[in-house]
């Protein structure tokens, strides 16, 4: 019998996507535990109506009771899993059965990996060269490789961008420090870059695994676009820059 993994979407406001990417997590078998944390959104009740509509009982809906942010939302949503891995998505993208044979097709998953897509199908529009992650296939993202190309527009979307595979329990636990003393008020635009940089100097890697992709929707009110933190945005670039350079 094949591995069960576990689902974790953290949501805010995106119910008008939310029946997309919910089709075919419901189905496949492989998937046995969706998670969502809702945080405070205006359009829960539109939420709550999809999931009484699909009537899966794979699906559960977790309501955080203040306004959480970007980043502690993420870790939050994981560390609801039950299982021991997860596919952290959010929650106006999706992902196709390519996706899960991808990372089913990995022989062993290293509880000390993260497995991160290297194409993102962006849509609606022309595909976005700055999301294409096709030149670190196959390669673990080290001290040189991020100190190297930090300042290219595509490795800054590479790591400001989640919707990638990864062992629940290592996750939070790596995430504890970050989730006690960040101010999403100044951190949040940078939350994915975060994490990633927080996994790494923690002793764990990053894998970018070749042809796994999902689907990646543009759209104005996206975290990044609106955040009230993006006046930070330098501030903490520079930071994590400083975190891997003087990680030994």
């Amino acid at each position: 019998m094949e591995r069960r993994i576990s689902v974790a979407i953290p949501y805010y406001n995106n119910a008008k996507f939310m029946d997309k990417t919910l089709e075919l997590l419901v189905e496949d078998e492989r998937i046995n535990e969706i998670i969502i944390t809702d945080d405070m959104s205006k359009d829960i009740s539109q939420l709550k109506d999809l999931i009484t509509q699909l009537n899966s009982n794979k699906i559960k809906l977790f309501e955080n009771e203040k306004n959480l942010g970007c980043y502690h939302n993420k870790i939050t949503a994981v560390s609801k899993c039950s299982n021991d891995w997860c596919i952290l998505l959010d929650s106006d993208n999706y992902i196709e059965q390519s996706y899960l044979e991808r990372i089913y097709n990995i022989e062993n998953w290293n509880k000390n990996t993260i497995y991160a897509p290297d194409r993102p199908i962006t849509f609606p529009g022309s595909p976005s060269t700055n999301m294409d992650y096709r030149k670190y296939s196959d390669t673990y993202i080290d001290k040189t490789v991020y100190l190297k190309d930090f300042r290219e527009n595509p490795f800054q979307c590479l790591i400001n961008t989640c919707n990638y595979f990864l062992p629940c329990k290592e996750y939070v636990k790596c995430m504890k420090e970050g989730f006690e003393k960040y101010n999403r008020d100044i951190i949040d635009c940078l939350d994915s870059a975060i994490l990633f940089t927080d996994w790494l100097t923690n002793n764990n890697k990053i894998k970018v695994v070749k042809n796994l992709s999902y689907y990646h929707r543009l759209h104005p009110n996206s975290n990044y676009m609106n955040g009230r933190s993006r006046k930070y945005e330098s501030m903490v670039k520079n930071k994590l820059y400083m975190d891997i350079k003087n990680y030994n």
